[in-house]
C-alpha cells in the first residue's frame, strides 16, 4: 500500500469517530431535578453527584441553589444523567468554604449562617434515573 492509500484509509476512519465524537450524540440521558432538604428545610449550595452503578459511565453533578433546587449536568452541553441504577452523594460545605456574588457589589462574599445550619456533612442515597424527566428529591435527616 503506498503513503497516500494509507493515509486515505486512515482519514477514511478516523474521520467518522471523530464526528461521532462531538456529536450531541451519545449515552440515553433522563433529566433530574429536584430539592435537597435536611429535615424539611432546603439545604443551599449542596454537591450532588449521581454516579452510575449500572451501567457504568460518567457521572451528573450539579449545585443545590440558595432554595435547595438543583438540576444535573452531564456534559457541558448535556443535562441530566444517565439512564439506570446511580450511586448518590449529598456533600455540603463549611459556610466558611461558599463564597456566592453579592447582588449589590458584585463581589464575592461569604453568606450569613442560613436558618438550622448544618454541619459539613456527606449523606448517601441509591436512585433510579428513568429516560423522560425524572424529579428527585433528597431528604437527609438527622
Amino acid at each position: 500500500m503506498t503513503h497516500q492509500r494509507a493515509l486515505t484509509a486512515t482519514a477514511l476512519i478516523l474521520i467518522p469517530l471523530a464526528w461521532a465524537g462531538c456529536s450531541e450524540h451519545g449515552p440515553p440521558l433522563g433529566s433530574v431535578s429536584g430539592t435537597v432538604t435536611w429535615n424539611g428545610e432546603p439545604v443551599p449550595f449542596a454537591y450532588v453527584v449521581f454516579q452510575p452503578v449500572e451501567p457504568k459511565g460518567a457521572y451528573g453533578a450539579a449545585y443545590s441553589d440558595a432554595d435547595g433546587r438543583y438540576e444535573l449536568l452531564y456534559s457541558r452541553d448535556r443535562r441530566g444523567a444517565l439512564v439506570g441504577k446511580h450511586a448518590v452523594t449529598v456533600r455540603t460545605s463549611s459556610v466558611d468554604e461558599i463564597q456566592v456574588e453579592d447582588k449589590k457589589t458584585g463581589l464575592m462574599v461569604t453568606p450569613p449562617l442560613p436558618k438550622g445550619y448544618r454541619p459539613k456533612m456527606e449523606k448517601q442515597f441509591e436512585r433510579q434515573v428513568a429516560a423522560g424527566d425524572n424529579a428527585i428529591d433528597l431528604e437527609i435527616k438527622r
